[in-house]
Parts: C-alpha cells; sequence; structure tokens
C-alpha cells in the first residue's frame, strides 16, 4: 500500500523556487518550537503555556460558514476559520500531506482513498466529530446552493464517499488523483458541528462550532476577534496560548507599524515592504519557505488579450525585472523562465516565456494595428501604494510604443476579485502578493486549467487540460516530470498569464513567538504556537 503521507509531492528545492539574489540577504528564521507532525528545523525553545499573540490581518471573514474558503495563505480570512475547525488535513513545507483533525488519508492507488479520524474527539457543542459530521459538511459543500468556492472540487467525488465505520470513510475517485490530498487541504479542509450548520437560517447565522484549538469568544467583525483555548482539544496539552487575538488592519504600513510598536505578534508580508522595520527592538523576519507567483490575468474571452500575438508583444515589450523594481523598490529580482523555475524537480529549460525585445513587440503592435485589432487595455489593479507603482511603470512604458493604448483602473482590494474574477471587466488583471504553491498542485490547475477557481482570465486549453490530469493521475515520479514538462511547453507557446516575478512570504514577528509552523499555502497551525519567556525567534 501506497501511503499518502510518504508522497512528496515536490522536492524541498522546489519549494526554494522563486528565490531570487537579494533573497539571500534576508536571514532565515528559525521555528522556536520542535513540533510533531512536521520536519520543519525548530530552536529547541520549551514551549510555554498561557499568554496570548496578536496576529494582524489585512481582511475579515464574512461568515464562519466553514466551505467558504478563500486560500491557505497567512493573514488571509483562512486564519480565523482553522483556528475554530483545525484542518482535517494539512501539507507541511515538504510537500507532504500531514494529518490535521483527520489521524491519517491513505491511499494504494490514488483512487480509492480511506480517510481515518483520530478517536473520540468532539465539537465544542458535544457532539461527535466523525465520518456522518464529515460526510455532511462535503455534501454541504458539493451542494450548489452553499457557493463553497471548492463546489465542483468535492462535487466530483462526494456521492461516492462510503462510511466504514464512525471513525472511517472510503473516497473513490474518478479517476486517479495523487493529489487529492493537498488538493482537499487547500479547498475544502474545514468540518463544522453540523447542528450548528442546521441551526442557521443563513450563512451570516452560522455559529463558529469547530474542534480546533480555540473558540470564539468576541467578534467586532471588520475590526478585532478575540478566541480563547478549547479545554477539549484533542492534543493536549496544546494550545499553548489561553488567548488568540485577530486584528483587521488593510493598510501595509499600518500593520507593519502595529507590529514593530508592540500592538501586535506578527504580520504576513514581504521583505521589500519591511525595510528597517525588519531590524528595530524586538522584532525579527521569519521566511515561509513556500515559493509563489507574481502574476497577472489575461482577459481570454474578450479585448485585445485573445489574440496571442498581443499577449506576446506584452511579454517582449517589458523589462520584467525592472517592472519588480518599480514594485518593490528592491533591485536584483530574476525573471521566471516559466512556471517552474530552476531549483524545481520539474523545471524544464527547453521551454522559455518570451524575454523582453522591444523592436519584434513593436512589429507585433503594427501587425495587430493593421489586422484592426489595436493594441487598447484597460489594466486592473489594487490601489495601494506598491500595485499603483507597478501600474503606473507598465502603462508608461507601453505608452512609449507606438499603436498601444493603456488605461489604468485602480479599485479597493475587496473590489479585484468581483471586478475581475466575477465581471471579467479587464484586459489585464494585476493580484497583489503571491500565489503560493506547497507543491504542483492545487494552485497549478487553479491557475491553467479550463475550470481552474483561479483561472480568471478563462484560459481554455483541451491540451493543457490533458497535462494536468495527466500529472495528477499516476504515483510515477518520471511521469509526472515528463507530464509537468508538456505544461511548460504549453505555457511557453500560450502565454495563459503574465508571470513577472517570484517570491516567499515572510512574517514581520515580536521575537519571543514560538511554535512557527507553517502548512499548506503558509498558514500557521495555532495549535502550537507560545509566547517565549525570552527572545527565541532568531534569524
Amino acid at each position: 500500500m501506497t501511503d499518502a503521507f510518504d508522497v512528496n509531492t515536490t522536492a524541498t528545492s522546489a519549494l526554494r523556487a522563486g528565490r531570487t539574489a537579494r533573497a539571500a540577504a534576508v536571514a532565515l528564521a528559525m521555528l522556536c518550537a520542535s513540533t510533531a507532525a512536521t520536519a520543519y528545523a525548530a530552536t529547541q525553545a520549551e514551549p510555554v503555556k498561557g499568554g496570548e499573540i496578536t496576529i494582524v490581518n489585512g481582511s475579515d471573514i464574512k461568515s464562519w460558514d466553514p466551505a467558504v474558503t478563500s486560500g491557505t495563505f497567512p493573514g488571509g480570512p483562512m486564519d480565523m476559520l482553522d483556528a475554530v475547525y483545525g484542518f482535517i488535513v494539512y501539507t507541511d513545507v515538504n510537500g507532504k500531506v500531514q494529518g490535521g483533525m483527520a489521524e491519517s488519508l491513505t491511499s494504494p492507488d490514488a483512487k480509492v482513498w480511506t480517510l481515518k479520524l483520530r478517536p473520540g474527539v468532539k465539537f465544542t457543542d458535544g457532539t461527535a466529530y466523525d465520518a456522518e459530521a464529515v460526510k455532511f459538511n462535503w455534501d454541504r459543500a458539493a451542494d450548489p446552493a452553499t457557493l463553497a468556492p471548492a463546489q465542483a472540487f468535492v462535487a466530483s467525488w462526494n456521492k461516492s464517499i462510503k462510511i466504514v465505520d464512525p471513525a472511517t470513510l472510503e473516497i473513490t475517485l474518478a479517476n486517479p488523483d495523487r493529489n487529492f490530498g493537498s488538493t482537499l487541504a487547500q479547498l475544502a479542509p474545514f468540518i463544522a458541528s453540523p447542528a450548528a450548520l442546521k441551526a442557521a437560517e443563513k450563512k451570516t447565522d452560522i455559529k463558529p462550532v469547530g474542534a480546533g484549538a480555540f473558540l470564539l469568544d468576541s467578534w467586532n467583525q471588520g475590526v478585532s476577534m478575540t478566541m480563547k483555548r478549547n479545554p477539549g482539544y484533542w492534543d493536549q496539552p496544546r494550545p499553548y496560548l489561553d488567548t488568540l487575538k485577530f486584528v483587521v488592519i488593510p493598510e501595509t504600513n499600518s500593520r507593519i507599524s502595529t507590529v514593530v510598536q508592540g500592538g501586535a505578534t506578527m504580520m504576513a508580508g514581504y521583505p521589500y515592504q519591511f525595510g528597517s522595520n525588519a531590524e528595530a527592538a524586538g522584532v525579527t523576519t521569519h521566511e515561509i519557505p513556500l515559493p509563489g507567483l507574481y502574476r497577472a490575468y489575461f482577459n481570454q474571452t474578450k479585448g485585445t488579450f485573445t489574440d496571442r500575438r498581443a499577449r506576446e508583444a506584452f511579454y517582449e515589450a517589458l523589462q520584467r525585472p525592472r517592472l519588480m523594481k518599480a514594485y518593490t523598490q528592491v533591485e536584483g529580482y530574476i525573471a521566471p523562465t516559466n512556471y517552474f523555475t530552476k531549483d524545481s524537480p520539474f523545471y524544464d529549460a527547453t521551454y522559455k516565456l518570451p524575454d523582453y525585445n522591444p523592436q519584434h513587440a513593436q512589429e507585433l503592435f503594427n501587425a495587430l494595428a493593421k489586422d484592426g485589432k489595436p493594441f487598447d487595455i484597460k489594466i486592473v489593479t489594487y490601489s495601494n501604494s506598491d500595485l499603483k507603482r507597478l501600474g503606473s511603470y507598465l502603462q508608461q512604458s507601453l505608452g512609449a510604443y507606438e499603436n498601444v493604448s493603456v488605461k489604468l483602473e485602480l479599485v479597493d482590494q475587496a473590489m479585484l476579485t468581483p471586478t475581475c474574477k466575477a465581471q471579467g471587466n479587464f484586459d489585464l488583471c494585476v493580484d497583489g502578493g503571491v500565489l503560493v504553491s506547497n507543491g504542483a498542485e492545487p494552485i497549478i490547475s487553479n491557475l491553467l486549467s479550463s475550470k481552474g477557481n483561479d483561472n480568471w482570465g478563462k484560459y481554455n486549453s483541451p491540451a493543457m487540460d490533458k497535462a494536468l490530469a495527466s500529472a495528477n493521475a499516476t504515483m510515477d515520479p518520471a511521469a509526472v516530470k515528463a507530464a509537468y514538462g508538456e505544461v511548460q511547453k504549453i505555457v511557453a507557446a500560450d502565454l495563459p498569464l503574465y508571470i513577472f516575478g517570484s517570491e516567499t512570504r515572510h512574517l514581520l514577528i515580536r521575537n519571543n513567538t514560538g511554535g512557527i509552523v507553517p502548512s499548506n499555502g503558509g498558514i500557521l497551525q495555532k495549535q502550537f504556537l507560545f509566547v517565549c519567556k525570552e527572545a527565541c525567534t532568531t534569524k
């Protein structure tokens, strides 16, 4: 039998993909607690029970619906859901699926999966965290009326769930999927008390009743949230903290100053944002060693970028390292040559994205104009200072070419998804930050498959869908690499995205913080966090 927990979806070197020359200047922060269920390095500081930690997030949740997930990156709304519900399984920084609220997830053939739950776990309302509860949550997520982002994923297998006994579920997939566990961890990881879900007439009425490490104590929506430790948590003596707080601060500089001044414990961001604040007294930085891509979406359903020549011209008209400098105000970025970077085991040097070639770009712009397809685009992005600089650079650099017209529209962060993903009201949409992937899946399919949840540009390629499916359908490393070689070939040919940089997220953190255990896209496992008696987070 092949144990899914032992299937390493990506080598450790792949987790360092996308690091640039200036990243070496950022010291690697070490963890403060040795932990079970993770191979991540840690200092020898002993966990301390008690105390409180405050996490600064950029946005709040809209409801406690466990099916409404939005990406497992640190500093996002899923931080709050995780604290109450806990991940049923999660991926560690080596890309391996680990047991969370569940004990194990295994498969002999990547098609039939067995989920084993931990015995005796109860929700905080006293009801059992058992197979029936898990199936209820997944059936609910599969219902289109729930509006779960994972609806299509869960609906593809929920009707084949077999309850073997109260602690065991067997899931039979329509097709083998070696990445089923990591995709589940990203898209449908939270299980709530069925009784609490049934009692709510609408999403906003849902009470947060989980079996995770913390209980909701108070919530001032959009402002702050306070949680207290769950005394009945299955993994005693965890959680170590008495109190976990969240503060919602949308503006990056305000988040940074709050941590530096001691008003909060940590925030997620990037070294270019922290600057000299990373050297302030009592503060350090901590790298989350998971690669991510800076990307923009070409609208491929209407407008200029439906013509591949326009996408090629866009690549060739711009120097991506200079674009990254405009964005971050930091030198030394190296433009990725394809979706996978050189440190990835999947990297294939044969296939490359177009590089800077202004003469050929102008020829393409002229050819488009001659064919009655003028390069006339609207760029949509956030209205924060970093993306304003990026947008202005794009507008000015492209404006230097003939037969080019560029409009820039800046929107509030909360409006970017409705404007781009829901309405398709853009030609080029630039999302802020990197889209972190712990292993190739599920992020790569979300971006590049025709039904991908993050495929904002509606890129549709049967050849790409086939290549992604081939990579998922086998446990053979050579076959997986070959399939991802085909993916890179298609990316270079079709140019489905504008990939302009790569980065790893970092935490700006008070240096007496222990138990930092990243999972999935970098979100921290809250049960391991503790406050050290003295400085323990070291560079």
